[in-house]
């Protein structure tokens, strides 16, 4: 039987343990009781019931295309300064309305539920794409609880005699706080986050970096720095803390790592670097486009930062990807003012659509190398 992973808590229950409530009309109004004892549609009193499914764990209402569909939680991490929340907050507006919306036709996207919907606008939305000026750092898990933002990505496919469907897919971000990574007591309250997670996203700033930081300087940026490759080691001890993976075998939870900011780092970049190139994922993954950008990132670590980051993560996860991106296309003038061209994306959706990939929500077309 399919379980279902509450994206609030993070607890997995099988369909028939998820609860329900009982209906405006019953006597019990309110009363949660397992699904399972539903007789012929109606809750144990013989009414109609609400029609949303419950936790039975923390009691959250959870939505039924999330339930349904068999959604999809992914875990953003990174040190502070890293770009989590710009990243979630202009992903979602290119998916729905940018650059990579128009390369996959037929393709939506849609904030599930009232909490989500408000939240996205509130945080992300009128701040970068209204008022023009960078995010405000994400809470501490110290302070409050990472909550999900959720949407639903639907794709048409098409199918014999010519007809469609439409395949939703529903994804879970969570954007974790920068101190969160750093300190092993607050990371520690995220196990069961990341314990959920079938995909992990590792935002690097490059700027945490001693060697970029001296050829680019710090441009006014805290003097605080977060060493990635510690993230990188407390983030496989958090994994294997209630994974059944022997600890002589890597962790399966497909991780993309993602450097970046590359606006601030051309002159770390060759004249033929695949980074210098525009996307080729058109109607999906183009995985030659990808491994390019891989070896790219590995060998501009290995240059620019420590070969034994590359070591660690190789020994450490079973699935990986590299990837180089900047969210905002240009540095912000400071901390109230983006730059006055606005928002403009580079290769900021390849991490995500190679976890879509590996997801089969999208084709993987093997391309040129």
């Amino acid at each position: 039987m399919a379980t279902t992973k509450c994206p609030y808590c993070w607890t997995s229950h099988k369909r028939g343990e998820l609860h329900m409530r009982c209906g405006e009309r019953c006597a019990h109004k309110g009363e949660a009781f397992p699904e399972r004892q539903l007789r012929d549609g109606r809750c144990p009193h013989g009414v109609l019931p609400q029609s949303r499914r419950v936790c039975p764990h923390c009691g959250r209402e959870l939505l039924r295309e999330y339930v349904d569909s068999g959604g999809r939680n992914i875990a953003v991490i990174g040190s502070a300064d890293s770009g989590k929340s710009t990243w979630v907050g202009v992903l979602v507006h290119e998916f729905q309305r940018g650059q990579v919306n128009e390369r996959f036709t037929g393709m939506s996207l849609d904030l599930l539920g009232e909490e989500s919907r408000v939240r996205y606008e509130r945080d992300f939305n009128t701040p970068l794409f209204v008022h023009g000026r960078p995010l405000q750092q994400t809470r501490s898990a110290s302070v409050s609880t990472p909550e999900p933002l959720m949407f639903s990505l639907r794709f048409r496919r098409s199918r014999r005699l010519g007809a469609t469907r439409v395949a939703p897919v529903v994804t879970v971000f969570y954007d974790t706080a920068g101190e969160d990574v750093a300190r092993a007591q607050q990371m520690d309250l995220l196990i069961s986050y990341l314990d959920a997670a079938e995909g992990i996203i590792l935002l690097l700033d490059p700027l945490q970096m001693p060697k970029v930081r001296d050829l680019v300087g710090t441009n006014g940026r805290r003097s605080g720095y977060t060493d990635q490759l510690h993230v990188v080691n407390r983030l496989g001890e958090l994994l294997r803390e209630r994974s059944s993976t022997p600890v002589d075998r890597r962790l399966p939870t497909p991780l993309a790592v993602a450097l970046t900011k590359l606006d601030l780092l051309p002159d770390t970049l060759g004249p033929e670097s695949p980074l210098r190139q525009p996307s080729r994922h058109v109607g999906g993954y183009d995985d030659g486009d990808g491994l390019d950008v891989h070896e790219e990132v590995r060998a501009w670590l290995n240059q620019w930062f420590d070969p034994a980051f590359d070591r660690s993560i190789a020994n450490t996860f079973e699935v990986y990807r590299y990837f180089g991106l900047s969210a905002l296309g240009a540095p912000p003038i400071d901390g109230n003012r983006l730059a006055p061209e606005g928002v403009h994306p580079y290769r900021l959706e390849d991490p995500m659509l190679w976890l879509l990939a590996r997801f089969r929500a999208i084709k993987t077309m093997k391309g040129k190398r």
